[in-house]
């Protein structure tokens, strides 16, 4: 079998990154438009001190707009071919098997007619979508003439009528060739209106060369991930979800402020100070011998106990519900709590399970159960601070998660500085700072071009330095105390 659709390979990968590159161009003038507006706007103050900010915000930006499409159509990439090749390969297989269910034969001296030319063509259909259907055209061996079918057997009506352009009449058409040149007639039935068109087939069409995309390469390599971009673009990913995970993290904490101060007020016992308090609680009650089994340590601690009820009176029903609400009473205020299925009686041996709360995430939901259940009543939250006060930009993130989240290559310094006391008297002290650089994860993994002045400037110049250089830093401030500091 020729093939007539199905291409190399080579053919469809260079299809498929064309309309890579051409996507992520379009994101990336996007993202570049909208920045170098807004950098024109904002007072050259703002963009100075909060560079590293917009920056950040960049990044995402073009995260969103061009890196991701370039890992989603890396991710296709290998999908998407092989449907396209054998989409044109079964195009071409269908071609190759298309035939009439029976042969024509011709109807001006009835002799056989064999098959010339099969190709696909355009085909409306009334109450059906338009498709591609194979069209069959058969030829007289006898007389030479020509009858076109569709491969359901229809025959072929022909091109769109044409209409005369001066009274809407149809038109008939009819063909001469001399020397090369064909000549095309055009006759309105109904006013006689005549038009001629001429092809010379002696000259060849003017080759319409599109101009060479001088970039173009340069942004396939860019834009067309290898493995390498691949991970780089995952470890970005995550490294986004664990930014947007603290800050949400800050969110609540702000929000919540009330949730979080209980959870510190939590007894978080070890398995020895959880014996003791039970053991006590338990024998003012008339349960005795109480004892902990063998701790198992998984992703939370559990631990089974067993006691005696020392009361003979005491029946089955009320014995298990006494012993339960004791339990829970005295644990209410620690990180402990008695499992879900309870606790087991057999002739006054009761036994049961603990659970441990020891990460932040779960001693919340202890203080939120509380809450509920009203056995906890929070602090009141604190009144908002006055309007002209500006809230903390910080206030309520994790800071050493923060660090590791935001920097790279991070140190503390410090400057000379001296201090005047209240009584007058000038000390010697130092001014600390952080300095670092940018995480890498949080910068645009994809090169810029180089001298590409689409770029908004402060992208382009940013060295992704985090903290005061020296001349930021300022020479004179002030301590909590309201005591004058100055730089040395």
């Amino acid at each position: 079998m020729s093939y007539v659709y199905l291409k190399d390979r080579e053919y469809y990968e260079d299809l498929y990154d064309e309309i890579t590159v051409e996507q992520c161009r379009s994101g990336e003038r996007v993202v570049n438009k909208a920045f170098s507006i807004t950098e024109k706007k904002l007072p050259k103050s703002e963009l100075k001190e909060k560079k590293a900010g917009w920056y950040l915000l960049y990044s995402q930006t073009y995260c969103g707009y061009v890196e991701s499409v370039a890992a989603m159509r890396r991710h296709k990439r290998q999908e998407t071919i092989d449907k396209w090749m054998e989409r044109d390969e079964q195009k071409d297989r269908r071609l190759a098997d298309a035939e009439l269910a029976k042969k024509p034969y011709c109807r001006s001296c009835g002799k056989d007619m064999e098959l010339v030319m099969k190709e696909y063509l355009h085909r409306k259909r009334v109450g059906r979508d338009d498709e591609d259907d194979i069209l069959l055209m058969f030829e007289c061996k006898s007389c030479h003439k020509r009858y076109t079918f569709w491969q359901d057997g229809t025959e072929w009506e022909g091109a769109d009528k044409i209409h005369c352009e001066k009274c809407g009449g149809e038109m008939t058409t009819a063909y001469s060739k001399k020397f090369g040149v064909v000549t095309t007639t055009y006759k309105c039935t109904k006013c006689k209106h005549v038009e001629t068109e001429t092809l010379d087939l002696n000259k060849d069409d003017p080759a319409e060369e599109e101009p060479a995309d001088p970039l173009y390469e340069l942004d396939r390599r860019r834009f067309v991930f290898d493995d390498e971009m691949e991970q780089k673009f995952k470890a970005k990913m995550n490294h986004l979800l664990r930014m947007a995970k603290l800050e949400l993290d800050a969110d609540d904490r702000t929000e919540h402020v009330d949730v979080y101060e209980a959870i510190k007020t939590i007894k978080q016992l070890k398995i020895a100070q959880l014996s003791d308090i039970l053991k006590e609680a338990l024998e003012k009650a008339g349960y005795r011998e109480f004892k902990l089994g063998d701790p198992e340590l998984g992703q939370q601690v559990a631990i089974g106990f067993n006691c005696l009820d020392g009361k003979s009176e005491r029946k089955e029903y009320d014995s298990k519900k006494d012993l339960q609400k004791l339990i829970n009473k005295t644990l209410d205020d620690t990180n402990w709590r008695l499992m879900s299925e309870g606790v087991d009686y057999r002739l006054g041996y009761l036994s049961g399970r603990f659970k441990a709360y020891e990460k932040e995430e779960d001693l919340k939901k202890l203080v939120e159960q509380r809450i509920k259940s009203g056995s906890l009543a929070p602090a009141k939250k604190q009144a908002p601070e006055p309007a002209e006060e500006k809230p903390r930009k910080y206030e309520g993130l994790r800071m050493r998660e923060a660090a590791l989240v935001y920097m790279d290559q991070m140190f503390l310094g410090s400057k000379p500085a001296e201090i005047t006391l209240k009584s007058g008297q000038v000390k010697k002290t130092s001014i600390p700072y952080i300095f670092a650089d940018m995480n890498p994860l949080l910068r645009v993994i994809i090169p810029i071009r180089e001298n590409d002045d689409t770029v908004p400037e402060f992208v382009r110049t940013y060295d992704f330095k985090m903290g005061p250089g020296d001349d930021e830093i300022p020479k004179v401030s002030k301590d909590k105390l309201g005591r004058e500091i100055r730089l040395l």
